[in-house]
């Protein structure tokens, strides 16, 4: 969610008013808003449709008359989505996925904190990186946004138990990176007082995060709205997309994980959001999610390179014709680059070449599409790269939907066939984050 200049609003639980009920501007009809959603993404819900949707959704992990597993088919790994619960516990639902890319409903567990929107942003709102699972597969990270937690979660075979929950030592974490024993969290501070900073924790076997002296930096201004953090791969830097600045900060990763004071370099893009490093590229390349810049609204892609701390262009912006192009991945082949474009309800394929330069793959832009009710969001990778899952969210409609995921198998060329109905899953209206494996 990107230079639609999206609106998510405050908690449920605390947000009694809402401006959709005053506002003739936005009691629209759905087929209005969905024309008309290029330009503004609001989000406004009751804090009865929360109720309903919440408790509709109170399932427990594991074996049980009110969870849902697998009978047919092998289970070849799993998807996760954080559910950012705006009243009770923070929750994350799993899912079974079948060698066919399709996905069955596992359960729901509860990890503790408080999820929130406001969180987010309220103008180009959104972040990557909300939920994230370690390259083993033995763990997930999840922001508790509106408790300023960090949940750490078990994970064996799809079943979750939780370590613990963690002060993230900021306001309202959005994002998170982990890689050999070393956990940062991207603290944006919107909508509070308190200015944004990223912060660093050792992670220990049992799941325990201890702060590292040192690692708590500030952004290049105290609300610069970032949109993620990420560790390059050899675990010499940190860098930061900044939206509301266009400039992505690298902060210097010392032996003990202390943090240097940032250095920025302004985004060849506009509005920086999403990001990826190339892990089969041997230019230490990465490449952002450009939500803006183009004509008529629409975003492009840009491809970087990180050398000894400086961000070097390798080509691009590179436009996708679509609108909020926000989230990115990159296959584990390092062939291709795939971006959600939250307006668009589409995905726009990306093809990386041997110097690093990116190409799109389809002429318009327009690789898979999710439904046309749904603005999509966070994405995921299965462990081989074989499977794209994307989380479908329906926060503009009148009242907002829940949200669904949608699936494509990736093909040698690049193009995506769907795997999954995405009428099949309901999720909260609030979830924000997924990550796959």
């Amino acid at each position: 969610m990107a230079t639609m200049h999206k609106t998510l609003d405050s908690n449920a639980a605390v947000e009694r008013e809402f401006n959709l009920l005053t506002d003739p501007q936005r009691r629209r009809s759905r087929e209005e808003v969905i024309r008309t959603r290029p330009t503004r993404l609001h989000l406004f819900f009751t804090c009865a449709l929360i109720a309903l949707l919440l408790s509709g959704l109170a399932l427990l992990l594991g074996p049980g008359p009110r969870a849902l597993a697998a009978t047919q088919g092998h289970t070849d790994g799993h998807v996760y989505v954080l559910n950012n619960n705006l009243s009770g516990s923070n929750s994350i639902t799993v899912f079974n996925r079948q060698e066919d890319g399709s996905l069955t409903l596992r359960g729901t567990i509860s990890i503790g904190g408080l999820g929130s929107l406001t969180a987010f942003g309220t103008t180009n709102a959104g972040t990557q990186g909300s939920l994230i699972l370690t390259g083993d597969r033995t763990r997930l990270f999840a922001v508790d946004a509106g408790s300023d937690q960090i949940s750490v979660v078990n994970v064996h075979d799809g079943h979750l138990s939780l370590a613990g929950v963690f002060r993230s030592r900021g306001a309202g974490p959005v994002s998170l990176t982990y890689q050999d024993g070393l956990l940062y969290v991207l603290n944006a501070a919107n909508g509070r007082s308190a200015a944004a900073n990223v912060a660093g924790f050792h992670v220990h076997a049992n799941g325990t995060l201890d702060p590292i002296a040192g690692a708590i930096r500030p952004l290049s201004a105290p609300h610069p709205n970032p949109a993620q953090v990420q560790i390059d791969p050899l675990r010499r830097f940190l860098l930061v997309t900044e939206k509301n600045t266009n400039l992505i900060d690298v902060y210097h990763i010392h032996s003990d994980g202390s943090l240097s004071a940032p250095t920025t370099f302004a985004s060849v893009g506009a509005v920086p959001f999403g990001m990826a490093f190339n892990l089969a590229s041997p230019l230490h390349e990465f490449i952002v999610a450009d939500a803006a810049g183009g004509p008529n609204g629409t975003g492009a892609a840009t491809a970087y390179r990180l050398a000894h701390g400086n961000v070097h262009l390798i080509n691009g912006p590179v436009p996708d014709h679509q609108i909020a192009p926000c989230w990115m991945v990159i296959t584990q082949d390092g062939h291709f680059a795939y971006t959600s474009d939250a307006d668009s309800h589409a995905i726009s394929g990306y093809r990386i070449h041997a110097d690093g330069t990116i190409s799109l793959l389809n002429a318009n832009g327009v690789t898979g599409t999710t439904p046309s009710d749904t603005f999509p969001l966070e994405e995921g990778l299965s462990r081989t790269s074989r499977f794209l899952y994307v989380l479908d969210s329906r926060l503009l409609l009148t009242p907002p939907g829940p949200a669904t995921l949608s699936g494509f198998l990736i093909h040698h060329d690049g193009s995506l066939t769907s795997v999954v109905d995405p009428a099949q899953i309901t999720l909260p209206f609030s979830a924000i984050g997924l990550a796959a494996e």
